[in-house]
């Protein structure tokens, strides 16, 4: 017989998941705060927030697809307001990978003024 595991083995895996993600995102913070961060560091950081928020937004999205399974528990309406909210998030986290790719070219673009050719 196979075990099957219960629904709330997925929301604690959910949850845990994004716990870590804020957790290291805390550290990452704490860091470049601690200290006097090189460029090496800062370029780091807009990357970095790029891929988070790309990231960010994919859940988001995911979870866009999912908002009907609130109506049981919730009721339609909630699941028609949770699904716009989701909707408006998901619009400004995109907005904001879109904001930073200025900046992502700027980096590309200073790197390769930088690098010496033969």
């Amino acid at each position: 017989m196979r075990d099957v595991a219960p629904r709330h083995d997925g929301a604690a895996r959910v949850t845990g998941a994004l716990a870590e993600a804020r957790r290291q995102l805390t550290e990452a913070e704490t860091a470049l705060r601690a200290g006097t961060p090189d460029a090496g560091e800062v370029s780091a950081v807009v990357t970095g927030a790029h891929e988070v928020t790309s990231a960010l937004a994919s859940l988001v999205e995911a979870a866009m697809e999912h908002t009907p399974v609130l109506a049981g528990t919730h009721g339609a309406e909630v699941s028609t307001e949770v699904l716009a909210d989701l909707r408006a998030v998901h619009r400004c986290l995109t907005t904001g990978t879109l904001l930073l790719a200025p900046a992502l070219d700027d980096l590309h673009l200073g790197t390769a003024a930088t690098e010496v050719r033969p």
